[in-house]
Parts: C-alpha cells; sequence; structure tokens
C-alpha cells in the first residue's frame, strides 16, 4: 500500500474528481481527510472509502471565504499534526442549474467571478500556506487545473483560477525544493463527471474517467514520483499524461 500511515487531505471531496482521488488514495491506505460543504457527498465519499478498506474523516467545509478557509485550517490542526499529502481539487465553473460558460465576461455575477477566484485559487493558497510545517520530507501537493482548447471566451474567471493554480504549482515546487516537498499539477480535459455529464452530455464520448485521473493523483503522491516536481500534466481520454504549461 502506497500510503499506508500517510495522512491526506482532498478539498472537493464530495463529487467529482475530488471524490475519486479521495477514494483512491485510501485505498492505498491513507487516513483522509475529506474536504466539501456538501454532507451528504461527503457521507457517500465515506462509504465508498470504506468499501474498498480505508479510513476517512468528513470536514464541512466552504471554501467561498477566508474566514471559512481559516475555519478549516484550525479544525484540520486540531485533528492531526501531520500532512503528507495536500489535494487541492475544489473549483468552481457551474451552480446547481447553471454551467458558468458560454457567457461574456461583463455578464458574469459578481460573486461567482469572486467565489470561483476564492475556491479554485486562494483557497488552495491559504491552505497550502498554512499546512506546509506540518508535511515531512517528501510531502506531497497536488493542484487540479484544466485545458482549454477553445480558450478563455465564455468563461473567463475559470480560466484564470486554473491558469493562476498553474502559476501557483511552478512557483511553490521551487519554494519548497529545499524541504524536498513535490508540488505538481494535473490539468484533465473534458471529464466524466455528474456535473459534466447533466451539462455537456454530448460531450461524454470524450470525457475522461475520473479514476484515470486519480490514479495519476496517485502516482504523483507516492515515493515513486519523490524526483517529480513543478509539473503540469495534461490528460486526455486514450492518452497518457504528458507535461504541458502555458507560457
Amino acid at each position: 500500500m502506497k500510503f499506508k500511515n500517510k495522512i491526506a487531505i482532498v478539498t472537493g471531496a464530495s463529487t467529482g474528481i475530488g471524490q475519486a482521488v479521495a477514494v483512491e488514495m485510501a485505498k492505498e491506505g491513507a487516513f483522509v481527510y475529506l474536504v466539501a460543504r456538501n454532507i451528504k457527498g461527503l457521507l457517500e465519499t465515506k462509504t465508498l472509502i470504506k468499501k474498498v478498506g480505508g479510513n476517512a474523516d468528513a470536514l464541512v467545509a466552504d471554501l467561498s471565504s477566508v474566514e471559512k478557509i481559516n475555519n478549516l485550517i484550525e479544525e484540520i490542526k486540531a485533528k492531526t499534526d501531520r500532512v503528507n499529502i495536500l489535494a487541492n481539487i475544489a473549483g468552481v465553473w457551474h451552480g446547481k442549474d447553471e454551467v458558468y460558460a458560454d457567457t461574456a465576461y461583463e455578464s458574469f455575477d459578481q460573486q461567482i467571478i469572486l467565489d470561483t477566484f476564492m475556491v479554485g485559487t486562494i483557497a488552495p493558497s491559504l491552505m497550502t500556506h498554512a499546512l506546509i510545517p506540518l508535511m515531512p520530507k517528501n510531502g506531497k501537493i497536488i493542484n487540479l487545473s484544466g485545458t482549454f482548447e477553445n480558450g478563455a471566451k465564455g468563461w473567463l474567471p475559470y480560466f484564470v483560477s486554473k491558469k493562476a493554480i498553474e502559476d501557483l504549482t511552478i512557483g511553490l515546487a521551487e519554494e519548497l525544493e529545499d524541504k524536498e516537498i513535490q508540488v505538481n499539477c494535473i490539468s484533465p480535459s473534458d471529464t466524466a463527471t455528474k456535473a459534466y455529464q447533466k451539462f455537456f452530455p454530448q460531450y461524454m464520448d470524450e470525457a475522461i474517467e475520473p479514476k484515470k485521473i486519480a490514479q495519476q493523483a496517485v502516482y504523483l503522491c507516492s515515493d515513486d514520483a519523490n524526483k517529480v516536481t513543478g509539473k503540469v500534466f495534461v490528460m486526455k481520454k486514450g492518452k497518457e499524461p504528458c507535461e504541458g504549461y502555458h507560457s
């Protein structure tokens, strides 16, 4: 088991990619702290983890404000003095009945812009900032970006939040090299989550399975990847992960 006796934190763990990452890490022996605002989804993830013989704890948290992020950080610190893996998966690209795409930038609600930046960029930045002191040698940080084959038009807030997380990955890898903490980013193309199926059913045949992304996260967080850092791995259906980075 790759992560026996290791502690992992996964944000966005109530659904989609975050849920898949949490389950795969638990399957490999990690005790996983599951972070999301949807308690029903968190409990579903916890059940899936139990089915594969893993262990987890659900932490209900909304990452859309600094105060709530700091509350989560304090809760984590009260529960553990060590974090081996931090997987920043949470992001905002849709609401309950609306996808934030095909929208002119000036037409976005200001709160959606703020929430997208807060959850997708500020929360990973603050979580990492707070938890680095708890990370031992060969600790791992995984960030989630996304590919934009048609550019930024139509969903500029999400585009900016994801390109920023790639820059954060590169910078953190340089910053943490002396501490021997590895930082990498996964940038998947269309992903076959329930939300993607709801809003883009016409593209499901082209979508990669969340489990494939989770398996790449497991590899990057394992000892097999102790020399891999500062990389952005693009993932598409039917293809092996390849390095890619915007300039």
